[in-house]
């Protein structure tokens, strides 16, 4: 932690200046169009069909997280390549085609 840090100025300059490297990419309008379509697709792929059961059903139920939906969703919004190798992504891509790369060696 730079805070911490016995060498906080030299720390603090060197965290500043790999953050000036790093895109943040925020949460708007555009993602939050793509995360409802894409929650819908999924649901309507993976959801139970009985009503009484649908009413209760969470993506949880299949392994898909809420955090990744919206990570998927802004990757989708600006084309970016998912580095993950968790199995939501995996899952989703059964619904919408997602750019994911696994950098774990095997």
């Amino acid at each position: 932690m730079v805070e911490k840090s016995e060498r906080r100025p030299e720390n603090l300059v060197l965290l500043n200046d790999f953050l000036r490297l790093v895109r943040i990419y925020t949460v708007d309008e555009g993602t939050a169009m793509i995360y409802g379509n894409l929650y819908a697709q999924i649901f309507k792929q993976f959801a139970p069909k009985d009503k009484a059961k649908r009413r209760k059903f969470s993506l949880k139920e299949i392994g898909i997280h809420n955090r990744d939906l919206w990570i998927a969703s802004s990757a989708i919004q600006h084309d970016l390549i998912i580095v993950s190798s968790d199995s939501d992504f995996a899952r989703m891509q059964e619904v919408k085609q997602l750019k994911i790369e696994t950098w774990r060696n095997a």
